[in-house]
């Protein structure tokens, strides 16, 4: 079990996903592991908008939702120094100001996921803000 399960506040996470069965995993997943889940956006729109209000400690993005890439998120969230993972299938993340940010190859497994959480969320306590 994750560290967070201890915890007097669980961290909140943004899931940005458009494959349902994917969403719905994670959705699942992460009460599992101590995260609540306090959104699930599966629109580039819907993500962007979620992003901008905040309201979140951690965000897990699918790089390409229905063929729009969600750097556009990416960006915002690092505006606000909030730690983001991203999950891809194809290897398709671009790096350079992203290189901090995890990222989870589809499929993956439940620790697979903590870890790059964990990961997230200690790179963005050890640097500031991204």
């Amino acid at each position: 079990m994750s560290r967070q399960n201890g915890a007097k506040h669980a961290k909140r996470v943004l899931v940005v996903e458009d494959e349902p069965f994917i969403a719905m995993g994670l959705e699942q997943a992460l009460p599992r592991l101590g995260y609540e889940v306090v959104g699930v956006a599966s629109y580039l729109r819907e993500a962007l908008a979620k992003a901008e209000a905040g309201g979140f400690d951690v965000a897990v993005l699918d790089v390409n939702l229905g063929g729009e890439l969600t750097y556009r998120v990416a960006d915002v969230l690092l505006s606000q120094g909030t730690p983001f993972v991203f999950c891809t299938a194809y290897g398709d993340v671009a790096f350079g100001r992203y290189e901090n940010a995890p990222v989870l190859q589809k499929p993956f497994e439940k620790k697979a996921l903590a870890r790059a959480i964990e990961e997230a969320l200690a790179r963005r306590q050890t640097s500031g803000v991204a």
